[in-house]
């Protein structure tokens, strides 16, 4: 029986790899005889059969790299096993089981879906690899995403994880629980577990959706109608005794403002147009799709952000730094514009630059001020601060014969002052798209809701009060040493551990309640994951 199962599952195997990918992995030469199986040989469709272990001698193996397909690493972890099959009839119903569920993580259940082969031992070794497949599949997609970043936009350069494919399929071959396994493959990360959470409740028809406000005449303070009422329900406002609950008054303001400022609006607590189209939401299944999308991102992040780390979502116009788990600092920040849009990756702040100056990009200069100097070159630089550096020298600006060929060969920096467009500090972590942290002197840009004004650097609020948390582990660096240094020269510091940073974008957030904070899909790339996804 089992020298059956071995050449029926060899078959099977052979029949699923791809013609281009089967000489990487040598199946075993089956002779006349052995391709076909005998009769006698077929067992019952109930019968269960113990796997073969898997020998000491494929743990190197293991370590080797992911395979770019998955029939590749389905076939070569069959002949590690000596083509052992690995699923009885209950394993195999649980994994089915699971993978119906697939929607509630955001996946498509059709994708994992094996069909019911037959009784026969070369069918049912067929099945066998197909259930190992559709495993795999699942686990790809719920680990690193079932798109590659970059087909999103070509400036969101994350990295996404990558499943190590044999090390899995050994793990699930000698798992007492699939389910449990399965799940191990999913980002752990808080806010993913929320999202996920918020797409079952989303997608469960059981869970009543709450009443609509509804379409018409801004709610302020004095309007009246059966709509106040169902506002007051949605933003969990209460209705003094003897109060009329169908009239707009002070406590609701109050709970509508607070309601707003937790969804990213202004908090001025009128139900205008915006605050209305957040608080009665998309459809339940644009909702779910807005959900998914997210999953999506969040599988493209680290699975280890660090214990202490920045954190910079970008719709939401916001920067924390987190440690063992906290946020211990969260202030407000400006990104780049649509048409100028802060690139999304993961890199480790290493330098600080304090008094720093300002080297104008190329795009900038040639765009925005070449005209400018052509008519001046003097006047136009001495006016703002600017000055000019050819092969490590400082030259006279109406020396320079000024063209956009000129533009690549010399660079044009402000100096550092209290009117430099990066401030008084800048935080760096070098990167291919040459964006960092920094102060700005433009402040009231921080007071408005919607904050993607800069050339794609991330500007932020309080530069000192974010430098003392970050600095926080730094045994000779500080928030407060740093603002000393404010005056002066330019200064470059090292921080001694190299902190990670995250520029993310996720238009859809989770409280620790379970309610979903709707972000605007600032730079598109949202509706453009969705896209992609097939949505």
């Amino acid at each position: 029986m089992a020298r059956s199962w071995r050449l029926a599952t060899v078959a099977a195997v052979a029949l699923a790899l791809p013609v281009a990918a089967a000489a990487e992995v040598p199946l075993p030469r089956l002779s006349p005889k052995a391709d076909a199986v005998p009769a006698a040989s077929i067992a019952p469709r109930g019968e269960t059969f113990e796997a073969m272990a898997v020998p000491a001698t494929i743990e190197a193996a293991i370590e080797a790299e992911v395979s770019t397909d998955v029939w590749l690493a389905v076939a070569r972890y069959y002949a590690m096993r000596d083509y052992a099959p690995v699923w009885t009839e209950a394993r195999a119903a649980t994994l089915r089981a699971r993978l119906a569920e697939a929607a509630y993580d955001g996946l498509d259940p059709e994708a994992y879906a094996v069909a019911d082969y037959g009784d026969g031992i070369a069918e049912r070794a067929r099945e066998d690899v197909a259930l190992t497949e559709a495993a795999l599949r699942y686990a790809r997609h719920a680990h690193s995403g079932r798109i590659a970043p970059t087909d999103v936009s070509r400036i969101m350069t994350m990295d996404p994880p990558k499943l190590r494919e044999l090390r899995f399929l050994v793990r699930l071959g000698r798992a007492e629980d699939v389910v449990k396994t399965l799940e191990s493959v999913h980002p752990q990360h808080a806010q993913y577990q929320r999202l996920r959470a918020a797409l079952r409740k989303t997608l469960d028809s059981s869970v009543p959706q709450p009443p609509a406000v509804g379409d018409g005449p801004a709610l302020k303070v004095g309007s009246s109608g059966p709509r106040v009422a169902i506002l007051r329900a949605r933003v969990g406002a209460t209705v003094r005794r003897g109060a009329d609950p169908e009239v707009f008054d002070q406590d609701l303001a109050v709970a509508v403002a607070t309601w707003q400022r937790a969804n990213g609006l202004g908090a001025d607590g009128i139900v205008g147009p915006n605050t209305l189209r957040v608080l009665d939401g998309a459809s339940e299944a644009e909702q779910a799709e807005a959900l998914i999308s997210n999953m999506e991102r969040w599988r493209w992040m680290p699975r280890w952000l660090g214990n202490h780390h920045v954190f910079v979502n970008v719709p939401a116009y916001r920067v924390e730094v987190v440690d063992g788990g906290e946020a211990t600092y969260t202030g407000r920040v400006v990104v780049g514009t649509p048409s100028n849009p802060t690139p999304i990756f993961s890199d480790e702040i290493e330098h600080i630059v304090v008094n720093p100056y300002w080297n104008v990009p190329y795009s900038i200069a040639k765009n925005e001020m070449l005209g400018g100097i052509r008519s001046n070159p003097a006047g136009y630089m001495a006016k703002r601060n600017y000055e000019v550096v050819f092969n490590g020298r400082v030259v006279n600006p109406a020396t320079v014969n000024w063209n956009e060929a000129t533009l690549r060969r010399v660079r044009i920096r402000e100096r550092p002052g209290r009117g430099n467009a990066l401030g008084a500090v800048k935080f760096l972590f070098p990167n291919q798209h040459a964006v960092y942290l920094h102060d700005t002197p433009s402040k009231h840009l921080f007071s408005r809701d919607r904050r993607a004004y800069s050339h794609g650097c991330v500007r932020v609020e309080n530069p000192f009060e974010f430098a003392a948390a970050l600095l926080s582990r730094e045994p000779n660096l500080s928030g407060p040493g740093i603002e000393r240094m404010v005056g002066g020269g330019e200064k470059w510091l090292n921080t001694q551990e190299h902190i990670p940073v995250h520029l993310a974008y996720f238009t859809r957030e989770v409280t620790a309640a379970g309610n979903v904070v709707r972000l605007d899909d600032v730079y598109g790339f949202d509706s453009r994951t969705q896209r992609k996804l097939g949505l």
